[in-house]
């Protein structure tokens, strides 16, 4: 109850503001070997010419539930330029293994990075993220957003997209790219296959450097969606230990809305830091 108060907080929160935006509002399910279920997320991304505001939620269920019961609702915002992508905001509120997390990111005008992590952490790896990691690092959902909109933009799997989340600094790298057709959970169009890498950077325990090429990759499938600045992810597919787990499209949502000024008030999970 919690999560869907704070979800509709968010969507009347977009329909206030000054700017308009192509919104996509989407649903998942999760599966592992295509039959157990691991969980549901749902994904609402608004983009405009100048703004941009997404949030996340995430819930495991059926059979990760008996082992790792996990509930995350993630929220962040900012500005769209020429350069790219400039996040503002990025809140995220993390329950799982009995345990809770919540962050608080901000990135000023003058570039000054500021975080407040409750609990925080003990331990932040070797190397841990550094001040100039933070400041030239897009959040884990801002960097969704920018990928989203640079294949709706170049129709390619290209880039690396610099990360930090709190404490892990890490690149997601697109790379290959195929088209072919999807037609589930509502959307029946185009879409660009590509590969996604998750390359380690700072913040890490790692026994030892090899460590960093042994990480599986995994499949990212985009919609290509006719006059949107914006390639919704509709498929996400990564290696487990055993077979591979599947995250895809359930519900399929398309709307024009509004988009929240930098500065206006929003939803947060946490206090400014």
């Amino acid at each position: 109850m919690r999560r869907l108060s704070a979800l509709l907080a968010v969507a009347a929160a977009l329909a206030a503001g000054p700017a308009h935006a192509d919104r996509f509002a989407l649903e998942y399910e999760g599966a592992w070997f295509g039959v157990a279920t691991l969980g549901s997320a749902r994904l609402d991304i608004a983009v405009g010419d100048t703004l941009y505001d997404a949030t996340a939620t995430l819930k495991s269920g059926g059979l990760l539930r008996l082992f790792e019961k996990s509930d995350l609702l993630a929220a962040a915002s900012g500005e769209v330029t020429p350069q790219g992508l400039r996040w503002r905001r990025y809140d995220l509120d993390h329950s799982y293994s009995k345990k809770r997390r919540v962050t608080s990111m901000r990135l000023g005008d003058d570039n000054a990075f500021r975080a407040l992590i409750t609990p925080n952490y003990r331990v932040w790896g070797v190397p841990p993220a550094s001040d100039a990691d933070k400041r030239t690092s897009r959040d884990p959902l801002s960097s969704l957003v920018a990928m989203s909109m640079d294949v709706a933009r170049t129709g390619t799997c290209t880039g690396a997209y610099p990360t930090f989340d709190g404490r892990f600094r890490y690149d997601l790298v697109l790379s290959g790219g195929r088209r072919g057709g999807y037609d589930k959970g509502g959307y029946d169009g185009p879409v660009l296959k590509c590969r996604l890498r998750y390359v380690q950077v700072a913040g890490y325990e790692l026994k030892n450097e090899n460590e960093r090429r042994r990480l599986p990759e995994g499949d990212i499938w985009f919609a290509l969606v006719e006059g949107a600045n914006v390639a919704p992810p509709v498929r996400v597919e990564m290696p487990a230990p055993v077979g591979s787990a599947v995250i895809s499209l359930k519900k399929w949502t398309r709307a024009f809305v509004t988009v929240l000024e930098p500065d206006a008030p929003r939803p947060a999970t946490a206090r400014d830091p």
